[in-house]
């Protein structure tokens, strides 16, 4: 499937989700983790993409961690880290209904509570709220059947699976917990021969554009910062392991998937049923102009590296991590100047090592395969569905 194909058919798409086509896992099961990402629109749709991924592909397990993000009703409380629970609950039990009814198979996991949150509570957008009205299908109010960081520990340490893919398009803080508790996962992430995917880091070469706040780093973006130790141990089972990183950086993803609105979005995604739903409900005028399916732009770069080349620019970076915040992930040219620029942006940092950092995806592969997947959602919530197994 060239980056050139024009005509590109739906078998070909449908190949780039058996992730044992053109790839190096290994025989027996392999076990994928997404980092769900329940606020965003496009955290449901590569849930989704998780959901199709197992159906195509042989011998899958399919894990949707959804994270506990700090919740507060409140909109006025100026302590942005307040956390009310009954709140969160509403919050879980929406965000769940939701990844329960697009994704039947998987094993949602329930992750633990954000360490830290920066934004402004009167800034963050409410699932209830927003996603509420979309939730009143009576089929989203089924069971969610939570698992535990523990049930999924028990999947990764069976015999029968032989590999695991994790990816950080979401909040990472279940790795604390999961990597005391599974002594070969970073032999396992190894043997699947594909690299652990970051949607995260800024390039030193640029200014930070991230979101100027109180108590935040410029160059920390958000699905490190929920848990920067939780970072820290991924990389240091990465290095351990000699696990490859591929970064993605939310300048790639704004060049590469930005559009004007929510019907812009539903327009050139083909979305129906329940994923249009909640993109209208995600993408509001505040977003005008920059409606960008961040998550959608990583997990296509996951899914094509290594496997359709053609369809994947990356280069190779030097990655420098905070000493004191692993949040701050800075990506440098190693054949680049030390400009006051770069300087800035590494300054109380230390390197790391090199990783692959993302250039460009095919976009036009990105918008055939999100049509595909979101024709396949609309397929199975307008059927019958069952809670997911291992």
């Amino acid at each position: 499937m060239p980056a050139s194909a024009g005509t590109r058919t739906f078998a070909d798409i449908v190949r780039l989700l058996d992730l044992r086509h053109r790839a190096l896992i290994p025989p027996g099961k392999t076990l994928y983790v997404q980092s769900g990402d329940p606020g965003d629109f496009d955290g449901y749709l590569i849930g989704v993409a998780g959901q199709e991924m197992q159906a195509a592909t042989r011998d899958m397990i399919y894990a949707l961690v959804v994270p506990e993000r700090r919740a507060c009703a409140d909109r006025t409380e100026m302590d942005v880290n307040k956390h009310d629970e009954a709140f969160s609950e509403k919050v879980l039990r929406v965000s769940g209904g939701l990844f329960r009814r697009l994704c039947p198979q998987a094993l949602i996991v329930r992750g633990p509570l954000n360490k830290r949150n920066v934004i402004p509570l009167k800034f963050v957008f409410s699932e209830p709220e927003n996603y509420g009205p979309v939730t009143h299908d009576s089929k989203l109010a089924e069971p969610i059947n939570w698992r535990s960081v523990r049930d999924l520990a028990a999947i990764v340490n069976r015999d029968d699976v032989t590999s695991v893919i994790i990816d950080v398009n979401g909040s990472l803080g279940y790795i604390q917990l999961l990597v005391p508790l599974c002594p070969k996962l970073g032999m396992k992430l190894k043997a699947s021969g594909m690299p652990v995917t970051v949607m995260a880091g800024v390039i030193a070469e640029t200014e930070s554009s991230t979101l100027r706040l109180p108590g935040r780093d410029p160059r920390s973006t958000m699905n490190a910062l929920y848990h920067a130790d939780a970072v820290r141990i991924l990389l240091e089972e990465a290095s351990k392991y000699n696990v490859p990183l591929l970064f993605v950086t939310n300048n790639v993803c704004n060049a590469m998937l930005k559009f004007d609105d929510a019907r812009d979005v539903i327009h050139e995604l083909s979305l129906r049923g329940l994923l249009e739903k909640l993109a209208l409900a995600w993408y509001g005028p505040h977003l005008k102009g920059k409606c960008v399916p961040f998550d959608w732009v990583s997990f296509t770069a996951m899914l094509v590296h290594k496997r359709y080349p053609g369809l994947l620019k990356v280069e190779t970076r030097q990655l420098y991590v905070g000493e004191a915040d692993a949040s701050v992930l800075v990506l440098r040219d190693p054949a680049g100047k030390a400009t006051p620029t770069v300087l800035a942006n590494l300054a109380d940092t230390k390197l790391w090592g090199n990783v692959e950092s993302v250039v460009s995806v095919d976009r036009q592969a990105m918008l055939e395969l999100a049509r595909v997947v979101s024709r396949a959602a609309a397929e199975r919530t307008n059927g019958k569905h069952r809670t997911g197994s291992a």
